[in-house]
């Protein structure tokens, strides 16, 4: 990593629909969006961390932890927003400004358990053949198994039929993907519609730090796991 221009980036906008403010809900204390910028500032430079937000609240927060700001437009800030339009905003951003870099890292506010040793774990992973690197935790359901869907008799079948498997360790090993961290190469995503057009490599992260906070319920979670933190 001592040759490796890495730039961490933390995407938080303003409004949010499971969660109202969610970006800035406080565990123990501080705010989500808080801690993740924490994460970052164990890994690089302040001058090499980045906030992006449709609102100017968020920049109040950005300016009081010395980090930079960029203001994202509105359009790329609704909820039905591709986030990785977010990802080129913020690297054209760094582009006009002539600031030159080789690894895109973000960090999303949601993932309030991760540690700076999952974050640099999936940077290490990001190789001249792989264009991105997704964190994931082994899955706790299968959809070879045990998760099924809806049929059109309104009866319910198994997501994905193959061949008939009895035992969940027969089935293709399968990965729930989390938040804990995106990490990858710049020219990827500004040439890239989604994160799965190129090579994807997964870094795998313990269940215990891949919480993702989507609703109340995951707010209350945290909490509780969180409690004893210091």
């Amino acid at each position: 990593m001592k040759n490796n221009k890495i730039k961490i980036f933390i995407f938080a906008r303003k409004n949010s629909k499971g969660v109202k403010n969610k970006n800035i809900v406080r565990i123990n204390g501080t705010p989500l969006v808080v801690k993740a910028m924490n994460i970052a500032k164990q890994i690089v430079a302040n001058k090499d961390i980045y906030l992006s937000s449709d609102s100017l609240k968020y920049k109040k927060i950005a300016d009081a932890n010395f980090i930079n700001f960029i203001k994202r437009p509105k359009n790329l800030a609704t909820s039905k927003s591709p986030e990785i339009l977010s990802w080129k905003h913020a690297i054209n951003f760094l582009k006009k400004k002539k600031i030159n870099f080789n690894t895109f890292v973000s960090l999303p506010s949601t993932a309030p358990l991760r540690k700076k040793i999952d974050v640099k774990k999936a940077i290490k992973k990001l190789t001249k053949n792989s264009d991105i690197v997704l964190t994931a935790s082994d899955s706790t359901r299968n959809p070879y198994f045990n998760m099924v869907k809806k049929n059109k008799n309104h009866f319910y079948d198994l997501v994905i039929k193959h061949k008939k498997i009895f035992r969940r360790q027969d089935a293709p090993k399968t990965y729930d993907l989390n938040t804990v961290a995106f990490v990858s190469k710049p020219n990827f995503i500004l040439k890239a519609k989604s994160i799965f057009d190129g090579n994807v490599s997964i870094s795998l992260v313990p269940i215990e730090r891949s919480l993702d906070i989507d609703n109340k319920f995951d707010i209350k979670l945290a909490k509780l796991l969180m409690k004893n933190e210091k």
